[in-house]
């Protein structure tokens, strides 16, 4: 048998590496239409511009993105000098954020710049409204929960410098008020750090609900001892309405205490002084229907959809009243972890009424055996 030489080897090796069946200039060929595809795919807009700074080339993305119909030939820093744009320096490359105008707020893009040869340049464009977006909100959440925890700290270490200097000489009546302070700010302080702890549980896919057996009435009861200080300093009645038969529910007691507190919090917060605030809870089908109404100012019709996101709080009572816009959004993670759902109607100058169900629950007594 011949052995092959050296040579031969060689050439075999040489022939592996390749691609099979392809030769080099079909692969080259390959290789430009690959790279024409991925240009025109990429989400992210891609531009180049000659020496003298203008558009040569353009990919689909970018016009989208940046909302033209025509690039090609124009000059690239034109568009910025119409959005408005700050400048970072990042080594070999420049970014810069521009805000250019969207449908409700200003978008921002961030545009990185790469230097090419012969002064050429390529230039990145991404659409990142929606992560300014998200940063700016966290910010304001940061600066809401710092002024949402100063006002029942600062009623609390008031308070206590009372008791620490004048308890012994304070009259019973005085000691009660003094006590009704610091009762109040201690459950405004559980109501706050519970719902923070509960709105990063819900982000983090760990949130739970224990459901069983459990009486509305005593949910409300419940309820009652967390929000009527607050209803009390705004002189604002409670009234609550209970159809025969819809007292027993499957639910979450605590959880289910925790979305009345946060409802009746909301309609005592925006609704004015003297105004009552209406539970009503009817039976519908398999379910029980509460209803948590109040007088408020209502909820413009095009921010209903937005209600239940997280730190969202309407326009329309932004300034009027501290909050996190955490309380809807937890809501509808407990009534929905429980097996019901929850809206919103709501109307300019004629109030807010929540809606949520529950499962029904058969009284013990109609669910044993008895002979």
């Amino acid at each position: 048998m011949k052995q092959p030489d050296a040579n031969d080897q060689t050439d075999s090796e040489a022939e592996r590496r390749r691609t099979p069946g392809r030769r080099a200039s079909d692969t080259a060929v390959f290789d430009q239409v690959a790279f024409e595809e991925a240009f025109v795919a990429l989400t992210d807009g891609i531009l180049l511009t000659d020496a003298a700074g203008r558009i040569t080339s353009a990919n689909p993305a970018a016009f989208r993105i940046l909302g033209e119909d025509a690039l090609l030939d124009g000059v690239f820093e034109d568009l910025l000098l119409v959005s408005g744009a700050t400048t970072v320096q990042d080594t070999d490359h420049l970014v810069r954020r521009a805000w250019f105008p969207r449908e409700e707020r200003m978008g921002v893009l961030e545009i990185v710049t790469t230097p090419l040869l012969g002064g050429r340049k390529l230039h990145t464009v991404r659409d990142v409204t929606a992560q300014a977006e998200l940063l700016r909100l966290k910010e304001e959440f940061l600066m809401e929960v710092a002024h949402e925890l100063r006002t029942p700290i600062a009623a609390l270490s008031a308070s206590l410098d009372l008791v620490f200097e004048d308890a012994l000489t304070m009259s019973r009546e005085e000691l009660q008020t003094l006590a009704g302070t610091l009762r109040r700010s201690a459950l405004r302080l559980e109501h706050l750090v519970e719902n923070l702890l509960d709105a990063g549980s819900i982000e983090a896919g760990t949130f739970q609900v224990r459901v069983l057996p459990t009486s509305l009435r005593q949910t409300l009861s419940d309820m009652l001892a967390l929000v009527q200080p607050m209803l009390d300093a705004k002189a604002q009645d409670l009234q609550i309405e209970l159809d025969a038969g819809a007292d027993h529910v499957l639910a979450d007691p605590r959880r289910t205490t925790q979305v009345f507190a946060n409802l009746i919090t909301n309609a005592s917060k925006y609704a004015p002084e003297g105004t009552p605030v209406t539970i009503r809870a009817v039976t519908a089908g398999g379910f029980v229907r509460v209803t948590v109404a109040d007088k408020g100012p209502g909820i413009p019709a095009d921010e209903q959809a937005r209600l239940f996101q997280r730190f969202f709080r309407s326009r329309n009572v932004r300034e009027q009243a501290g909050g996190l816009g955490l309380g809807l959004s937890i809501c509808r993670a407990i009534i929905h972890a429980q097996g019901g759902d929850i809206s919103i109607e709501s109307a300019p100058d004629r109030g807010t009424s929540v809606h949520f169900t529950l499962p029904k629950a058969r009284q013990l007594a109609e669910e044993a055996d008895i002979s």
